[in-house]
């Protein structure tokens, strides 16, 4: 089940984020996030099991965060979530933006299978532990056909 996001799951997320991010969102920002952005969780047996974070702007929009629980990915929760809150999004955008780790090689697939397409590279943008830097992948999602023609 995919429903808005609630201050009583904002443990549950907090902890979901700790453990698939290297440098994670806090608590404040999550809270930040139910008042002023579409904030979803996707639930499993009644456990919170995922989320994910559209920020509206406009036309367009930002999807900001988005993590599945490690022992449940791979079996196209993460889809199923980011799939039906773009369709809650209330300004309808035209096209939808999203970075991600180059190396996160499984989230890509799935922004892929979603319709999203690279668009451009960020060099040296996300720091890593060992205090190298590691590329974002800048992607896009045409939502009306007459955008999406572009990305053909």
């Amino acid at each position: 089940m995919i429903r808005l996001m609630q201050a009583s799951d904002l443990k549950t997320v907090s902890e979901i984020e700790n453990l698939v991010q290297s440098h994670p969102w806090t608590q404040k920002q999550f809270e930040e996030s139910i008042a002023g952005y579409l904030s979803t969780v996707i639930e499993q047996n009644h456990q919170v099991v995922g989320f994910c974070i559209l920020q509206p702007v406009l036309d367009e929009a930002n999807l900001l965060l988005m993590a599945i629980h490690p022992s449940q990915q791979g079996k196209g929760l993460g889809y199923q979530l980011l799939d039906e809150s773009i369709a809650l999004l209330k300004n309808n955008p035209v096209q939808i933006f999203l970075e991600v780790r180059e190396s996160n090689q499984a989230a890509i697939a799935l922004y892929e299978k979603s319709d999203f397409h690279q668009i451009d590279l960020r060099k040296n943008y996300y720091p890593n532990k060992d205090g190298s830097r590691e590329h974002a992948v800048i992607m896009v999602k045409a939502c009306s056909d007459d955008f999406s023609k572009l990305f053909k």
